[in-house]
């Protein structure tokens, strides 16, 4: 018998994930931030996906990491240029996301492409949610046990439906691609090597992932 992985599998494989930034009406806006007119996206490979109980990997290049509690949207059939009251039709369902960021990089860069990007930055749930109503569902994190953020979909700026037709007149949106609706008030919350992080979405489910910071060859 081959041996069995001591974690479940992905439940999807996306070729890509699409980043939503400052999507939410609560958020607490850094100094000298504004919220855009639209939300800002961003792309993160699929070597940032990890599932529950596995490591979220500290690179040594990162000296400043941030968590976000988001709803993430997984994409069941090919989707362009959908127009937003067909939106639903493309939706398989939904799970529970943790964007990971490299805020000192992030602010470094200013483009948030590096920031994101990193290995295992993207733990996300272990099941895809159908069948309910994503409009006022509560997102919650934990962060060794304390209370992180709290907030309800309900507080999105750009809805589901207006995100996903958005970004299909952009880009094409695949079977299994994922796009992360944005993080509520307290976002960017700190954390660092041997923090555990519980991410939960109301009727979803959580993700629960430590940190780990590793050596590598380092010439940056």
């Amino acid at each position: 018998m081959a041996d069995c992985p001591d974690h479940l599998l992905l439940p999807c494989v996306p070729s890509k994930i699409v980043g939503t930034g400052l999507n939410y009406k609560d958020v607490v806006l850094k100094p000298g931030e504004t919220l855009p007119e639209k939300p800002k996206l961003f792309i993160k490979p699929p070597t940032t996906l990890i599932g529950d109980g596995e490591s979220v990997i500290l690179p040594p290049m990162v000296k400043d990491l941030s968590c976000e509690v988001e709803l993430a949207v997984v994409i069941g059939k090919t989707c362009r240029c959908v127009p937003q009251d067909r939106a639903n039709e493309y939706i398989w369902g939904y799970t529970v996301a943790n964007d990971m960021t490299a805020s000192d990089l992030q602010a470094e860069d200013i483009l948030w492409g590096r920031a994101k990007s990193f290995d295992t930055f993207l733990p996300i749930g272990q099941y895809i949610v159908s069948g309910i109503d994503p409009s006022d569902l509560m997102l919650n994190s934990r962060i060794n046990g304390e209370p992180g953020q709290h907030g309800r979909t309900k507080d999105l700026i750009k809805g589901i439906s207006w995100l996903i037709s958005y970004i299909s007149h952009v880009m094409t949106l695949l079977p299994g691609d994922m796009i992360i609706t944005g993080t509520p008030s307290g976002y960017g919350i700190k954390v660092k090597a041997g923090d555990y992080m519980e991410m939960e979405a109301e009727k979803i489910g959580k993700v629960s992932n430590k940190i780990e910071s590793i050596k590598t060859p380092y010439y940056f």
